[in-house]
């Protein structure tokens, strides 16, 4: 038993344990399922904002923008790497460059290498989706229609759905023009909003207004040169280091009564380490590829990170003591 296990069962805020609740929490100790998804309808439609068209699975290949109000730098002990030193500052403050007034709140959503979408869905299933994207977008789909329109006086082009989808609706259409010299975005529109008119005019509302992208935790310290590229569910982002795409760490956030990792259950488990987390227990634990750092927060609720071991014991605990919750 770890000390969050500990702290859980026999701290001051724990409640009696009858036999049946100790069950279920062996239950769910053993499982390692997401967390829970707390708005279905959005769940269920957000596949569909990575794609252009319903026929379509890829999405543009391009980095999130660096964008947010930088934070003052909080140098830490670099870790040795064949890049160079890793030096943890103060991470910006993500945000999204757009806004499209008049669709009500927007949910986002980004895979690793896609830009950012913004996600608009309606009662009706008249969403919308809005993204960066490059100019030739439509070009990696052959045989599928297109034809320039304006969007104010900048180009455009519309691209043309064909068949339709399996429960017989019409498929989306999308939208790429010009926005701003040499800067391309996107709209993908279904329902009442898959019409060239719809779009076109749904893209002269767009402004460059950033919003604040929503997480249930936000993460303090990061990398210096390091940058959000992917996050999923609001609990679960990604940092990575640009110049090598294939290092990067992980964030967790899952509610209080989400399982935990035994140490079992960490995969090449070397070491297992009780610490101390923004004042509350907490468990580091050493494997072959990667340090991982479970702690409980002040709500309760706990996060998980995870990151290569390249960096050092030191980096990983400092990089959880500046996780705070946003909620």
């Amino acid at each position: 038993m770890n000390d969050i296990e500990l702290l859980d069962a026999y701290g001051p805020d724990a409640a009696p344990p009858s036999d049946a609740v100790l069950n279920a929490a062996r239950a769910r100790l053993l499982t390692e399922e997401a967390p829970r998804r707390r708005r279905p309808l959005v769940t269920r439609r957000l596949a569909l904002a990575g794609l252009g068209l319903a026929t379509a699975v890829a999405v543009a290949g391009v980095t999130l923008p660096r964008l947010g109000r930088p934070g003052d730098p909080a140098p830490t002990t670099a870790a040795t790497t064949a890049a160079g030193p890793i030096r943890l500052v103060a991470a910006r403050v993500p945000e999204f460059p757009y806004t499209l007034p008049g669709l009500g709140e927007a949910s986002f959503t980004a895979n690793p290498g896609d830009p950012v979408i913004a996600v608009y869905l309606a009662d009706d299933g008249s969403d919308v989706y809005l993204t960066s994207t490059e100019k030739d977008y439509d070009k990696r789909f052959l045989g599928i229609g297109e034809h320039d329109v304006e969007v104010g006086d900048r180009p455009g082009r519309i691209i043309e759905p064909t068949g339709s989808s399996t429960d017989g609706s019409g498929l989306p259409r999308v939208l790429v023009w010009e926005h701003r010299p040499g800067e391309w975005l996107r709209l993908t529109g279904q329902g009442r909003y898959g019409t060239d008119e719809a779009l076109i005019e749904l893209a002269e509302r767009v402004e460059d207004k950033p919003q604040r992208l929503r997480f249930e935790v936000t993460v303090g310290l990061i990398p210096d040169g390091w940058e959000l590229a992917a996050f999923k569910d609001e609990s679960i982002l990604m940092y990575r280091d640009p110049a090598r795409p294939e290092i990067d760490f992980h964030v967790q956030w899952v509610p209080g009564s989400e399982p935990l990792f035994r140490d079992e259950e960490v995969q090449g488990l070397q070491k297992q380490t009780r610490v101390t987390v923004q004042g509350r227990p907490a468990d580091l634990f050493q494997a072959e590829e990667f340090w991982m750092v479970q702690a409980r927060l002040a709500d309760r609720s706990i996060v998980r990170i995870q990151t290569p071991r390249s960096f050092t014991a030191k980096q990983a605990l400092e990089i959880a003591e500046s996780v705070r919750r946003t909620h």
